[in-house]
């Protein structure tokens, strides 16, 4: 309900709705059985309009519909910022159920202002398994190009500038009405299948004193999750295309600046191997392996970038370094992981950071939001803990920024750092 939405606008979007909303069977009761609804409007802020819970039966509910009036505001709608606290509020608590599907229809009239906050909506989504569609009345929609390139029918976007263009039945029944156990094969892929991504992904996984085993083993079971999810390059040292995959553990016993030994104990390089099951059973040995030696974040990305991340031949165009910290950094270390960060964001390398457990706290938090990829709600993840639900979260995020990156979206590095990089001698300590 933006400033630029008309009344014949609105009337559209409202048929619409109405239409999909014949097309449902709409919970009459508690029982887990039909569809459940809510409505929110949005514009520079997003508010609601009908609860889950408001109505029972589909005449009261579509009755409420044809009452909602268009209430413009004096500002540009931002979409992203309603997909978010659709990701945050609206499916908060949502009935269990392995077949539970969650859908979050969204209508754009116009242009999108901020395609930042829609990107990272997007991200949020889909680690909730929310399955975002957009019907936008405009070619000129400006929304992000990750929308258009998803393989694994995640994101859908609709353009129907006039209504004979408006395909409601086959919106709904490949979106609302989707049979996920028998797919109909002209809705797109039945499912989200292995990732085909061209890139260079790093794992850095905080093995060091303070971490707990098993947040240690939660932040391993997360990359097994994520080769999972990838499609890797089988012949990694030759192909020019394809995933390729590192990991390594840090801080090895012992290890202090100067002394020459090694900060990281290398489970694997990015030529090592060409099948994802051989780099899962890399993961899950190491997970037997709790290092305990002083947390040097900033000492192990240097080692990563020269001695794995720089050196790799047929370099990919993205390069991510995805680094699980689980504790605070030594304080001897914190000026090299500043320094290190900025050589790396300045070489266009993405710094991926998931903050993970109870050791890290307020202030460390704050510095690793310096040292990860700007915008930070895009490349900083903060869970408290390695529980089922928390680690599915993780892997959803993470699968949907592997698409983002995929898309090219976002530029490493940003423009926002374009003139600081061109600083006398950046970049040189690496190069």
């Amino acid at each position: 309900m933006s400033n630029d939405t008309s009344q014949l606008y609105f009337e559209r979007m409202r048929d619409i709705l109405l239409s999909l909303l014949m097309k449902l069977e709409i919970s009459e009761s508690h029982c887990p059985m039909g569809a459940r609804v809510a409505i929110v409007s949005y514009n520079v802020r997003t508010d609601y309009l009908v609860r889950f819970s408001d109505y029972k039966g589909k005449p009261a509910l579509l009755q409420a519909v044809r009452k909602i009036p268009l209430v413009q505001s004096s500002g540009h709608r931002n979409l992203g910022a309603a997909m978010r606290f659709v990701a945050r509020h609206v499916f908060k608590r949502v009935r269990p159920g392995i077949l539970v599907r969650k859908v979050a229809v969204f209508f754009q009239a116009g242009r999108a202002y901020d395609t930042v906050a829609v990107s990272t909506a997007m991200l949020e989504l889909s680690a909730v398994n929310v399955t975002p569609v957009i019907i936008t009345f405009t070619e000129e929609h400006n929304l992000p190009d990750a929308l258009l390139m998803d393989g694994a029918s995640r994101f859908h976007l609709f353009v129907w500038e006039t209504e004979h263009q408006q395909d409601v039945e086959h919106m709904a029944h490949c979106t609302l009405c989707y049979d996920k156990c028998q797919p109909d094969p002209e809705c797109g892929p039945g499912g989200p299948g292995p990732q085909a991504v061209d890139m260079d992904l790093v794992f850095v996984v905080d093995s060091s004193q303070d971490v707990e085993i098993d947040i240690y083993r939660g932040a391993l079971h997360l990359v097994d999750a994520v080769l999972e999810d990838l499609e890797v390059a089988a012949q990694p040292s030759m192909s020019l295309q394809g995933a390729r995959v590192a990991l390594v553990t840090h801080t090895t016993p012992g290890f202090r600046p100067g002394m020459g030994r090694s900060p990281v104990l290398e489970g694997f390089n990015l030529t090592s191997y060409g099948h994802r099951t051989q780099m899962q059973r890399q993961v899950r040995e190491a997970a037997g392996r709790l290092l305990q030696g002083l947390p040097a974040l900033g000492h192990t990305l240097e080692w990563t970038l020269e001695k794995v991340l720089l050196v790799a031949p047929l370099p990919r165009r993205a390069r991510v370094l995805f680094t699980i910290v689980a504790s605070e950094t030594s304080s001897w270390d914190r000026e090299k992981l500043r320094t290190l960060s900025q050589e790396a964001k300045c070489m266009g390398i993405t710094l991926f950071v998931l903050a993970l457990g109870p050791g890290v706290g307020t202030h460390e938090l704050v510095e690793l939001s310096h040292v990860a990829s700007v915008p930070s709600e895009q490349h900083l993840l903060r869970l408290e803990g390695v529980s089922e639900p928390e680690v599915a979260y993780a892997r959803g995020f993470t699968r949907a920024f592997l698409n983002l990156l995929k898309s090219g979206t976002n530029q490493y590095p940003p423009p926002e750092l374009t003139e600081e990089c061109r600083g006398p001698n950046r970049g040189d300590t690496l190069l």
